[in-house]
């Protein structure tokens, strides 16, 4: 699906299910509350609701879902400020959580938010007793999880969905209080996230968003080990974002996690969202040429490479997946051979790939690991000390090898810069082949002649 496609496929439905699994926590508990009945005549005794309020709800409550959709064509504006009513009158949690899942229930039909927008506007124009959206506003502060996350997806479809708009000052507000939920809430993080999916939708609220703190809550969040359907809904709010070039410079800090997930991804879906992230950013980005780069460095390339010969079912995709490996290929063919060196050691995962096992890129290139400071050796540096990869490591000391082979003065740099060091630890390491290739690395920085020394051991 295009990207003019996705954004309007997601607009023309304001199910939750669009946004977030089946099979969540809050549709789960949502389903669980929906079955359970409430005793409507007590509160009517006790006046906590009026008579009008519960001749409306005692009805109602008692349809299927299906019949209070078909009611709610017929007396629409009228339920749902009875629903609004009780939001404001309840305070018995287990009520008022009942009330909040029939109002998220009405707003799973995109028609009904014109019910929502009546009774705002004659809030704001008239002096209406309730508002639509402010009481969803107020219960973000209940301690009770499930009032507060159903409270936000309601809130969130209500001011994203039609023309209502948050003002800038609850709008500030609200985006704190998602961010801070992204960080407390791992039972309903699929919520938070949902919420975040609609309000990006609004052209108007995505800059308040990247000015927030959320990025960096979603770049800490990105960077572990969470579900496939999380992974998909952080990337998605990032390609919201990513249509305005000013809000590039930010996702390109993103590059090197979503291609991490795209090598392991095994959803369709989620290698969807990250195409179409990436598409845009090599496109609308103010910086294409740094986000081709960062994607060499995280080895995007080599992903495509195995995405374009896949079957896929969805056209789109396969479009997609062809635009970045054109752009890509176009920027690896500008590089020169030492900038592509230099990407692979930027990416932090290395391979015996020709750039390190041709004696002809080490005639050539061995000097200029001293540049900018020994910025290369440096990077080898760090990955000997902390990186777990066998491969990686078996490449790294070989490569320190190869270095002084062919610019003897290098050992200097090599013992002043601790990497001997590194390379001596490598051969306590369990894997054999790094032992191998950290064996033969120090042989080449204790012999000065490598070249005669090699031709008699062979």
């Amino acid at each position: 699906m295009t990207a003019v496609g996705l954004a309007s496929d997601i607009g023309s439905s304001m199910d939750s299910d669009m946004v977030i699994g089946v099979t969540d926590t809050l549709s789960v508990r949502a389903a669980q509350i929906r079955a359970e009945a409430i005793m409507w005549q007590p509160l009517l005794r006790s006046a906590v609701i009026k008579e009008h309020d519960y001749n409306v709800i005692a009805v109602y409550d008692t349809m299927t879902k299906e019949q209070q959709m078909e009611r709610l064509k017929v007396d629409g504006l009228n339920i749902v400020k009875t629903l609004i009513n009780l939001t404001i009158s309840i305070c018995n949690e287990k009520i008022l959580q009942h009330v909040l899942v029939l109002v998220n229930d009405v707003l799973s039909d995109k028609e009904n938010i014109k019910f929502f927008t009546e009774i705002e506007n004659e809030h704001t124009e008239k002096g209406g007793p309730i508002s639509s959206w402010e009481p969803f506003l107020d219960l973000l502060n209940r301690p009770d999880e499930f009032i507060v996350n159903q409270s936000c997806l309601i809130l969130s479809k209500v001011v994203s969905t039609g023309t209502l708009r948050l003002d800038a000052k609850n709008l500030e507000w609200f985006i704190n209080w998602q961010v801070a939920q992204l960080l407390q809430s791992k039972t309903y993080l699929h919520t938070i996230l949902a919420s975040q999916q609609l309000m990006l939708r609004v052209p108007e609220y995505r800059a308040p968003f990247y000015n927030s703190t959320c990025l960096d809550k979603m770049l800490n969040l990105l960077s572990t080990r969470i579900s496939f359907q999380l992974q998909y809904q952080m990337v998605f709010c990032l390609w919201m974002l990513s249509f305005k070039s000013s809000h590039c410079f930010k996702l390109l800090d993103f590059i090197k996690p979503t291609a991490e997930i795209l090598r392991q991804a095994m959803k369709e879906k989620v290698i969807r969202i990250i195409m179409q992230l990436y598409r845009n950013l090599l496109t609308n980005s103010a910086a294409p040429r740094k986000a081709a780069e960062l994607m060499i460095q995280g080895k995007v390339h080599v992903a495509v490479n195995q995405l374009v010969e896949k079957n896929w079912k969805d056209e789109d995709i396969k479009e997609d997946v062809e635009h970045v490996k054109g752009v890509l290929d176009e920027m690896l063919q500008d590089m020169s051979t030492f900038d592509s060196y230099l990407a692979e050691v930027k990416s932090g995962k290395l391979e015996w790939s020709p750039l390190h096992t041709n004696p002809a890129f080490w005639r050539e290139n061995a000097q200029k690991l001293n540049q900018n400071d020994h910025e290369v050796l440096r990077m080898i540096r760090i990955l000997l000390k902390d990186e777990q990869d066998p491969t990686t490591l078996a490449v790294c000391a070989h490569d320190v090898g190869e270095y002084v082979r062919h610019y003897p003065v290098g050992k200097y740099n090599v013992e002043k810069l601790g990497l001997k060091e590194r390379v001596v630890c490598l051969l306590e390491n369990d894997d054999p082949k790094v032992k191998s290739a950290a064996l033969l690395a120090l042989q080449k920085l204790m012999l000065n002649n490598w070249e005669f020394m090699a031709k008699t051991n062979a």
